[in-house]
């Protein structure tokens, strides 16, 4: 009889559609919480009712800052910044994430601009404290830099090196180390990463020599014992990697960099017990960061413990939703737990396996020749066509790639265009893959201008008859003009040609890779001013020079170590060829 009457009671009951601001009351009770994940989860829905509700979309990147994911904020901030470019707080917000990133010259920039934008603005003290000691810090820099310039160039081109290690390119990343060492051979850390590079490529022996010869100056080296250990260990010669670990195991440290260095080294030799206990107080500092969750997961896996590597793994996908490597592996345990597969260990790498690699390469290539009608019903009834696809762009192959974005751009729809614009955000990226996203967000009628990475810089670029930039070109010809003739006033008079070239090899340089935007002039013809001078050994003080073209010191240097680090590339093409 109850069971009767609440079954009729049930039939009763009107569903209904609850609005965006239902799921952000949610999200807010979830933050005094603190339980970021399912704050996460309620705000993404808040957005979905309301896509075009802004303060959702900050409360968002907010969220998202909070959990170390700054990269994944400052996206939404960019989106939010085009569209409202009275938002100053953006700049601010974006500032704080690129902090958070380790990127000061981007935050600088973006200190500048809100000021610039709003001087008596909210957030104008906090800014202008940070641009202080952003400022304070650069001044010191700048010092050491003029009293060892061998040394700065030597750090340049080992950043450079390591940057082209973390892509996988790793001949060039010896080429760019081993010069990096010729320069200033105490650079500890690029003989580090020179160690890891030739291991990369095959030359185990000199990898061994490299590391050996850091451990002989620094016996408690945490990098270059775990790179040593491994290499090791990748010969065959356990008994002699062994002790490289119990040194750095015996350490007790703390730096987080030196725990993830550490785990990593673990995870490639198997050391699954090892590795799963320092994994734990590795995410007590970074509890949302996907790969240390994934490699947490897999520990649990080669250990048997299937249920606790799908909590992780479950983690990952409340973090990032539709993300094909998780839901890969989730499906692959629940596999092996209800008997269907056999167990096999797994290795640590945040992919896929090899096997799976291959045919979701296949799958992307049968997707391509649907005809367009088949591909977009795929596009707008499911999210696995644009799970595939994003994941597809992190593999290491330029005509996927280029394949991927031409078919997204094809369905003309804001999804699509949301693709490429977060495409044209990624670092590291080659130029012609830029380019080529670009034009396809120019031919769908896309509006400009588009924020892209380009040589470590934010810029926001127009496109035009195929050229990435067309900011005014009347600003564009005035700026060489403006420097040459406060160069003149000082007597310069045979100038004009020098500051001209100096300005062609700028415009070529963004011809390929995005010119910024420029809202104040002056802060570049400054910089080419500060850049004949100090190219023709003539007295300057930087303070005095910025003060005088009314910019700030940090546009300036920023402005000027732009020119110069262009013009050293277009003289390295020649010194090469």
């Amino acid at each position: 009889m109850a069971k009767e009457l609440f079954a009729g009671r049930l039939k009763k009951v009107v569903p209904f559609e609850q609005d965006g601001s239902f799921f952000h009351r949610k999200a807010k009770k979830y933050i005094e919480s603190n339980n970021y994940i399912n704050a996460l989860s309620y705000y993404r829905r808040a957005i979905e009712k309301d896509p075009d509700n802004q303060e959702y979309a900050l409360d968002l990147a907010e969220v998202f800052s909070e959990m170390s994911y700054f990269h994944e904020s400052n996206l939404i901030l960019f989106s939010v910044m085009q569209k409202s470019p009275e938002r100053t707080d953006c700049h601010f917000a974006i500032a704080c994430n690129f902090l958070g990133l380790q990127e000061y010259t981007k935050a600088e920039n973006s200190l500048d601009k809100y000021m610039e934008m709003d001087e008596y603005g909210y957030y104008a003290e906090e800014a202008q404290n940070l641009l202080d000691v952003l400022q304070s810090q650069e001044f010191y820099y700048e010092f050491i830099s003029d009293a060892d310039p061998d040394r700065d160039k030597a750090l340049a081109i080992a950043t450079k090196g390591k940057d082209l290690l973390d892509q996988g390119d790793y001949k060039r990343a010896v080429r760019e180390l081993e010069k990096a060492i010729r320069k200033d051979p105490e650079l500890i850390f690029a003989r580090n990463n020179l160690a890891l590079a030739y291991f990369c490529v095959g030359k185990i022996d000199q990898a061994i020599e490299v590391s050996q010869s850091i451990i002989d100056e620094e016996a408690q080296n945490i990098h270059a014992n775990c790179n040593i250990a491994l290499f090791l260990y990748e010969k065959g010669k356990d008994e002699e990697a062994n002790p490289h670990l119990d040194t750095v195991l015996g350490l007790n440290t703390e730096d987080v960099e030196d725990l993830h260095k550490i785990a990593v080294t673990l995870c490639e030799m198997n050391q699954h017990e090892k590795v799963n206990s320092l994994l734990k107080k590795l995410l007590q500092y970074k509890p949302y960061d996907k790969k240390i969750l994934h490699y947490m997961a897999i520990s649990c896996y080669n250990l048997k413990k299937f249920k606790t590597a799908l909590k992780y793994w479950d983690k990952i996908e409340r973090i990032h939703p539709n993300n094909t490597i998780s839901s890969y592996y989730k499906h692959y345990v629940n596999g092996i737990i209800s008997g269907g597969d056999k167990f096999i260990e797994l290795e640590y790498h945040f992919q896929v396996p090899y096997e799976e690699i291959i045919r979701r390469v296949k799958s992307i290539h049968d997707l391509l020749k649907l005809s367009g009608v088949d591909l977009r019903d795929k596009w707008e009834k499911t999210d696995g066509l644009e799970s595939l696809l994003r994941w597809g762009l992190d593999l290491n192959d330029s005509l996927i790639k280029k394949a991927i974005l031409n078919v997204v751009a094809s369905f003309r729809d804001e999804k699509a265009e949301e693709f490429l614009r977060s495409f044209i955000l990624r670092k590291s990226e080659e130029k012609d893959l830029i380019k080529e996203a670009l034009n396809l967000l120019k031919e769908m009628d896309a509006k400009e201008p588009y924020l892209v990475y380009s040589d470590d810089s934010i810029v926001e670029v127009n496109v035009k008859h195929g050229h990435p930039y067309e900011n005014g070109s009347n600003i564009f010809e005035d700026i060489p003009n403006m420097a040459a003739k406060r160069l003149k006033e000082s007597y310069f008079y045979d100038c004009e040609e020098d500051i001209q070239d100096v300005w062609e090899a700028c415009l070529n340089h963004w011809e390929m890779s995005g010119a910024p935007q420029i809202r104040k002039p002056e802060g570049w013809a400054a910089a080419l001013e500060l850049y004949y001078r100090i190219q023709g050994e003539l007295p300057v003080n930087r303070a005095e020079l910025a003060a005088s073209w009314e910019v700030s010191y940090s546009t300036l240097m920023k402005n000027y170590n732009e020119i110069n680090r262009y013009l050293a590339e277009f003289w390295e093409q020649f010194n090469l060829s």
